[in-house]
């Protein structure tokens, strides 16, 4: 198969380093078509799709620049608006534009108010039953923005979020004010023997108020109002303050579960953040490896048919009698074999497009047509000192074990309070009349006349004596910490050693490349002058067969070595937590 790429590019402009750079990429490719019917195997065509998108000429982060020179599928950020080419393969691409969008907005009312979910349904979209038998021609752009909306993955882990931040929400609700109000009414009769029965009739409303500070002061108020058919209204105001002054005093003991909520929430960001990007290199592997596929069962195929050629090229020969009986039996061989390989080729090629659509989040009967090929202008290996640096500031997990560390730090100091003696001060104040036999000073005017008021003050001090439980919180807490401590300089050089060993890979890969790049060259000239050297009566078809069989086999290996170099770059992107920015994706939804 002869691969045509017109020469005709558009340029962008690209800064790195302090210097203007131009980076050019082919607009028009062709495609690979993955279409399914009953009872038939996959079959491939190819059509001629243009892709003129053009990418922002603004990139914030170095290590983006850096990847922006390798010139594949870069695209300009797009607003989360909705796109209807991205739904022309259902049967109304605008109302499915329009349900993904509410969805969206059902869920961010959701994450930001998870009190919502309580009356409503977020309902997030599915995809839909493609009826549609046409190809739909389906972009590595497009393949991340229709993961991103219907990815079951991703789902989840945005519904996560919404408990997750209401986790949060529950940490801060500890130091807001607690109002509750309880109700009771009580009717009671009693009857005397011989003198006749009487009835009481008892109402009580008792709101309270409870309020609890950063530095471990708790407030409560409450107010006992009792309604009596005989007594009146008689209210009963009760205020009672209580300070720690040893144990659980100050703001680092009391605020340690919020601070770790808080931690808890930016690291639940990071786990969103995280599940998008894998999900976005599994969509960008699967679709690679179906070009990767369709590139091998066409030249399998090619391959198969110039074996036909010299089959039949041969038994020519051999009816007139340049060549013994017995010449085409290799021939024979060689065809079988490669009719194995067409099927194996066939069948991974079936399973390639399958895993792509699930790994998309699409109907299965969906049919696709994706490029035969990926471009890539230059070859850039990442500066290793400078993807350190982003990766310690980037990287999921390494700053997880930061904030574990941050949270048993905490934790310790906790510990440490908690060996202390408890001495509380305290204090209540009582004012109401409980039982008015004068009628004159019930109701409210009871709670602030000032005769009726019981003040106290106390101070309770508890000593602990060998309590082993409180030790072992200390001990438990110290050893938590030693081995954070040791757990975050592993990761650190673990991490180190991966992204040096990803960039050894890349820098071996882009060698690779460059070597395969020669050996097609070199194919294409041996194929050329075979070609000539039998039109001059010197060589034979066969000749000609087997240096076209190589340079079908050159171009196979260049484009998988190009697929392997970029797929070890969107590792690496991975790792260093720069997936999102280089695809110009801000994630909407609590991320």
């Amino acid at each position: 198969m002869n691969f045509f790429l017109p020469k005709n590019r558009f340029f962008s402009r690209l800064y790195w380093g302090g210097k203007l750079l131009r980076r050019h990429s082919d607009q028009i490719f062709m495609y690979w078509c993955v279409r399914r019917s009953s009872g038939r195997r996959f079959s491939s065509y190819c059509s001629y799709v243009r892709d003129s998108r053009k990418r922002s000429n603004v990139i914030l982060l170095q290590i983006f620049l850096l990847f922006s020179l390798l010139g594949f599928n870069g695209y300009s950020a797009t607003k989360p608006s909705t796109n209807k080419k991205l739904y022309s393969w259902v049967d109304d691409p605008a109302q499915e534009a329009q349900r993904v969008e509410q969805a969206g907005a059902r869920l961010r009312e959701a994450i930001n108010n998870p009190e919502y979910e309580i009356d409503h349904w977020i309902e997030l979209p599915t995809s839909p039953s493609s009826r549609k038998k046409s190809l739909h021609q389906l972009s590595l752009r497009e393949a991340i923005l229709l993961a991103l909306r219907y990815n079951p993955n991703i789902q989840n882990v945005e519904l996560d979020r919404i408990i997750q931040r209401y986790q949060l929400r529950l940490a801060h609700n500890e130091f807001e004010l607690q109002y509750a109000l309880g109700a009771s009414g009580v009717i009671q009769k009693n009857t005397f023997n011989g003198v006749g029965s009487d009835t009481t009739r008892t109402f009580v409303a008792s709101p309270e108020l409870k309020l609890k500070n950063k530095l471990g002061t708790q407030a409560s108020l409450s107010i006992d109002n009792n309604v009596a058919i005989y007594n009146g209204y008689n209210p009963i105001l009760n205020l009672t303050v209580t300070q720690p002054l040893l144990r659980g005093f100050g703001r680092s003991v009391n605020e340690a579960a919020l601070l770790n909520a808080i931690d808890m929430e930016q690291l639940n960001k990071l786990g969103l953040k995280q599940s998008v990007v894998d999900q976005i290199t599994q969509v960008i592997i699967a679709y690679r490896t179906l070009i990767l596929s369709g590139n091998n069962l066409e030249n399998q195929r090619l391959q198969l048919a110039e074996a036909k050629k010299s089959y039949e090229i041969n038994e020519k020969k051999i009816k007139a009698g340049q060549l013994e009986p017995t010449g085409n039996i290799q021939q024979s061989y060689q065809i079988e074999s490669l009719s194995l390989m067409v099927e194996q080729g066939e069948n991974d090629f079936n399973t390639a497009s399958q895993d792509l659509l699930q790994t998309i989040g699409l109907d299965p009967e969906m049919h696709l047509s994706v490029p035969s090929d990926v471009t890539l202008d230059k070859i850039i290996v990442p500066d290793l000192q400078q993807s350190i640096e982003i990766a310690l500031n980037h990287n999921t997990q390494y700053l997880a074990q930061k904030m574990a560390l941050r949270a048993d730090e905490r934790a310790y100091k906790t510990a440490k309070n908690q060996q202390l003696w408890q001495l509380d001060a305290g204090g209540s104040v009582q004012s109401g009349t409980v039982n008015d036999v004068t009628g004159l000073n019930g109701g409210v005017r009871g709670i602030y006349n000032g005769k009726n008021v019981n003040q106290s003050a106390r101070l309770t001090l508890t000593v602990p004596l060998h309590d082993l439980n409180r030790r072992s919180q200390l001990v438990n807490a110290k050893i938590r910490l030693e081995k954070d401590r040791i757990n975050l300089i592993a990761a650190k050089r673990a991490l180190i050693t991966n992204i040096t060993n990803t960039i050894n890979n890349i820098q071996s890969l882009a060698k690779r490349y460059q070597l395969a790049q020669k050996q097609v060259k070199l194919a294409e000239k041996s194929y050329a002058l075979e070609k000539k050297k039998l039109q001059a009566g010197i060589s034979s078809a066969l000749d000609v067969n087997n240096t076209q069989n190589q340079l079908i086999q050159a171009q196979s290996g260049l484009i998988g070595a190009k697929i392997a170099y970029l797929n070890q770059l969107s590792a690496l992107q991975r790792t260093l937590g720069t997936t999102l920015d280089y695809w110009h994706i801000k994630l909407r939804y609590g991320g």
